[in-house]
């Protein structure tokens, strides 16, 4: 459950746009420098502090229910969604004018990213075609465990092809510790010290395979020798 106090509004009317990220506690500090950065730049933003559903995996797909929250409650304004973890550098200029349905960044396919597209920074126009791609992203969801939010996201964005998409540039999506682009959004990837489930169950099942080989050894030394 949430509390007004667990959300930050501040707007301006003058933009067309509106900043929305949400965090859990882990995540607090990280959406503390997120906030100092869009006042730095005036950018208008919404804050919601949001319940922690367990483990890492599960808390990335409450991404695409934020959002359909945000597009009902901010109807009539367009929504710029960023990552609790990262900071603005300089003015979103390039949403102002955005001539598309979704804006997302599409990696290249050589470029060893771990997912085609990266969902940390997104542009949602707030209209029926975007609002029914978003639903459709919460269905994708519907029985995941170990996946997350850009797996829902690809398998979503696959059943719209009449959506426009525009391509955001790196500088849009930059990660800190790679490539030279200057960042106009800069992720600092906070998940990386974080326990994911994922990693946690190979390492249960490595103990697990291990366990076994050791036991069928000594059951054969003992058979033999």
């Amino acid at each position: 459950m949430t509390t007004p106090t667990d959300e930050i509004l501040q707007d301006r009317p003058d933009v067309p746009f509106l900043v929305c990220a949400f965090y859990t506690d882990t995540y607090a500090a990280e959406a503390a420098q997120l906030r100092a950065s869009l006042e730095r730049t005036g950018t208008p933003y919404f804050l919601k502090r949001c319940p922690s559903r367990g483990y890492w995996e599960a808390n990335t797909r409450i991404k695409p229910e934020f959002l359909r929250d945000c597009l009902q409650r901010f109807a009539g304004r367009d929504v710029v969604y960023l990552d609790a973890d990262s900071v603005v550098r300089s003015p979103l200029r390039l949403f102002f004018d955005f001539d598309a349905d979704l804006g997302v960044f599409v990696a290249p396919g050589d470029g060893g990213f771990s997912h085609r597209y990266l969902t940390g920074t997104l542009y949602l126009r707030n209209a029926p075609p975007t609002r029914a791609f978003v639903d459709d992203w919460i269905a994708a969801q519907d029985g995941m465990l170990l996946g997350v939010d850009q797996d829902s996201f690809t398998a979503a964005i696959e059943r719209h092809p009449e959506l426009r998409i525009g391509p955001l540039p790196e500088s849009y999506v930059k990660i800190f510790d790679r490539g030279t682009e200057t960042p106009v959004v800069e992720h600092f990837q906070a998940s990386r010290r974080h326990v994911k489930l994922q990693r946690s169950l190979k390492k249960v099942r490595n103990v697990v395979i291990g366990a076994a080989l050791l036991g069928g050894l000594a059951w054969l030394v003992a058979r033999w020798f």
